[in-house]
């Protein structure tokens, strides 16, 4: 009963609390790069072992994988498998015995796997490194059950414990489980409260400089002024903001090149496929590897203005976030449109469900206190290899992101407006039946980005 106890803690908590309290508790354990390979379910169990070589000349003495599976699995564990390197995929014939047999609630693979729509169909909750298009029948071999593994750098043992979800992948140490847990739930307790008094209206500044015992009551309710944003959007920003509007991120870019401007972020992707078009004035944010003591990580937010785009530069670092969900929050309250990030963020769930714009490098648990600390505002950044000054203007979509010198944004409106003119034009030439030879050279589509 103890151990379904745990595993109930475990699958109540996300990752991004669960790592929180490993580096509170100065243990290891938050695995890079391990994410859901399909939008399954999030996972949480006992680990169980697996070890895949490439295949040498050296006959194989590994246990049967249907003995070996019997031996280290039962209900409740996960699969954590390593494997799957130089783009060859681990072996699927493990996960989907295990799966089949219901002694798996899902698998981690450090590595690449082929069959995702094996389980997907299987509705089997895998992560993992990425998908490989070579299958493992001719490069890999079975290696060994039950041993300890490196994954990513973590040293993970059988019966260790292991959570994943849209944020990542996290280990525990089982003799830690504990104390980690107890950590972990008053973190994320600490957060809904944060968070109610947040939605109340109390400043996010305020909020999280708190002493933690001083956050709100005891009876969890503050009494606080509205949460309404004093910083409006002045009707020159309104005026541009409204130019570029009913554009894209792909008409702006060419427009861009057009104009000999460079302006396009490369390597920051949204977190979604967003339907709409994030515009909005740059709020910047430039961030450097903490001091000794570490500054703050979030209090500029309280003067971000409503419409603006908060635009973050962390030096495309991966190993630390800059955004979270009580930052998700109180922006969407506070009507800021949206955030651009040189580096990661994490809550993803929480940014998805409100359907807050977010434009990343990627997305990771682990947070940014004490690793990395605010060092100016509304001064230049550096975004995608992109200079971005205060007040440019953002576009983003699903496309990616593209910035503006604000001095020109009516210049590249105009352009980008001409540029899907044209484009409208050529589609509406094709469905009347003319050759789209013939209805690019009406509309000249071959010279709509090219500098004249």
């Amino acid at each position: 009963m103890a151990q379904l106890d745990t595993l109930d803690r475990l699958s109540a908590l996300d990752t991004n609390a669960v790592a929180d309290a490993l580096d509170l508790l100065g243990i290891k354990g938050a695995a890079y790069g391990l994410r859901p390979l399909w939008d399954c379910p999030n996972i949480a169990g006992r680990v169980s072992t697996v070890k895949f070589h490439l295949k040498t000349d050296a006959p194989s003495t590994a246990t049967p994988a249907t003995t070996a599976l019997s031996e280290t699995t039962t209900d409740g564990h996960i699969l954590v498998i390593s494997g799957g390197i130089d783009g060859v995929s681990c072996p699927d014939f493990v996960v989907d015995s295990a799966w089949k047999s219901k002694r798996i609630r899902g698998a981690v693979i450090d590595g690449l796997y082929q069959a995702v729509d094996k389980v997907h169909e299987a509705h089997c909750p895998a992560y993992g490194r990425g998908v490989a298009t070579i299958s493992d029948c001719s490069e890999m071999m079975q290696g060994d059950f039950g041993l300890p593994l490196n994954i990513r750098g973590i040293i993970v043992h059988q019966d260790d414990y292991v959570t994943a979800d849209s944020s990542g992948t996290v280990f525990v140490p089982s003799n830690r489980i504990e104390e980690v847990l107890d950590v972990a739930e008053r973190i994320s307790h600490r957060r809904s409260l944060m968070a109610q008094a947040i939605q109340a209206g109390r400043p996010a500044s305020d909020v999280m400089n708190d002493p933690e015992h001083q956050i709100i009551s005891s009876d969890g309710r503050v009494a606080v002024p509205s949460n309404s944003n004093p910083k409006k959007s002045t009707p020159e920003t309104h005026g541009l903001v409204s130019m570029l509007d009913n554009v894209d991120t792909a008409a702006v870019s060419d427009a861009l090149d057009k104009l000999g401007i460079c302006g396009q972020a490369l390597g920051i992707m949204p977190l979604e496929n967003y339907q709409k078009v994030t515009v909005g004035p740059a709020f910047t944010v430039r961030y450097v590897p903490a001091g000794q003591p570490a500054g703050s990580v979030g209090d500029f937010i309280d003067d971000v203005g409503e419409g603006e785009v908060v635009v973050i530069d962390n030096g495309g670092r991966t190993d630390c976030t800059v955004w979270g969900d009580i930052m998700t929050q109180y922006a969407g309250l506070r009507g800021i449109a949206g955030t651009v990030i040189n580096g990661v963020c994490r809550d993803v769930n929480r940014a998805i469900s409100d359907h807050y714009p977010l434009f990343t490098a990627g997305h990771w648990m682990r947070t940014g206190k004490d690793r990395v600390e605010v060092e100016a505002v509304s001064e230049p950044v550096a975004i995608g290899g992109v200079r971005v000054n205060p007040g440019d203007i953002v576009v983003a979509d699903a496309n990616g992101v593209v910035f503006i010198p604000r001095h020109r944004a009516r210049e590249v409106a105009e352009v980008a407006q001409s540029i899907e003119q044209s484009e409208a034009g050529i589609r509406e030439m094709i469905v009347d039946g003319a050759t789209l030879a013939k209805a690019r050279e009406v509309f000249k589509y071959h010279r709509l980005q090219r500098t004249e």
